[in-house]
């Protein structure tokens, strides 16, 4: 009597176990939509994307910026290698054995993101789900069409527009009309003019510190019209050849061999003279 007791108990504990264990167990759903990496976007230290028929573009981090190294040298835009990396927080809705490539346009990928030697491959996207199937060691897993939207067609799209870093701040910005410089603390204009007040010269100062471009793509090897050289804090001088003044403004920086192209209105901004036009801020109200 004992004993059939204690096998009741047993079993009682067995079938709690074994119902603890299920309700604790991922549904094939949730085990479907895990991300598809366990590493991070911060912890990722080198990118390589190829496509066919296409050079390949290598991207590393360096403390903490993003260079590309291929096929040109440049500061990467931050922005798009994290857009890049999204794949990694991928939640698959389905996974597949990899046996008919071909099936799922793997053969070849349309694009292959190697993540510090992790590769994806892209395929052939589900017109009825709008999901995009990926490669990744032997198993196909359908994700979000975003992922693949957010590789870059080509190197120029990495690259960084603004046109100094955040660490390089001028205290001289030297055109061939005027030059702008801090003197014993405040910004002097020379030649000097009653119509540049400090606020707009530090605001013309801002605007070179600040400055982004609408494109930076490498130096197409025209002669510049005219120099611009902005020193530093450090001492250091860039020397920003001029290519084109009108209708859009390009400018060569000649350190890392790439030509940033600035629009009508951010032109006018660089080259103008302070004090001799509105404020664009104001021009515009």
């Amino acid at each position: 009597m004992k004993r059939g007791w204690l096998i009741n108990i047993a079993l009682l504990v067995t079938v709690a176990l074994l119902t603890w264990l299920a309700l604790r167990a991922p549904s094939r759903e949730e085990a479907a939509r895990a991300p598809l990496s366990a590493v991070k976007p911060a912890a990722v230290s080198r990118i390589t994307l190829t496509r066919p028929a296409r050079t390949a573009i290598t991207i590393e981090r360096r403390g903490e910026q993003w260079w590309m190294t291929a096929p040109f040298k440049a500061r990467a835009d931050e922005f798009q290698i994290l857009r890049m990396l999204t794949i990694l927080e991928a939640q698959p809705t389905a996974q597949l054995p990899a046996t008919d490539r071909t099936l799922f346009e793997l053969e070849p990928p349309s694009a292959v993101l190697d993540i510090d030697g992790v590769q994806y491959a892209f395929g052939g996207i589900n017109a009825v789900t709008r999901e995009q199937y990926v490669l990744r060691g032997d198993v196909i897993h359908a994700v979000e069409l975003r992922h693949g939207a957010g590789l870059p067609l080509n190197a120029t799209a990495l690259v960084r527009r603004a046109l100094l870093a955040e660490n390089e701040q001028p205290v001289t910005v030297a055109l061939p009309e005027f030059t702008v410089s801090k003197k014993d603390g405040r910004w002097v204009l020379s030649p000097p003019s009653e119509a540049a007040g400090a606020d707009e010269l530090q605001r013309y100062v801002d605007q070179w510190r600040m400055a982004s471009a609408a494109t930076a793509e490498p130096y197409d090897k025209r002669p510049p019209q005219s120099d611009i050289r902005i020193t530093l804090t450090d001492g250091s001088t860039l020397t920003m050849g001029v290519l084109q003044r009108q209708p859009q403004l390009v400018l060569w920086r000649r350190d890392n061999d790439l030509q940033y192209t600035f629009l009508e209105s951010a032109a006018r901004s660089l080259l103008d003279r302070p004090g001799s036009t509105p404020a664009i801020s104001e021009k515009y109200k």
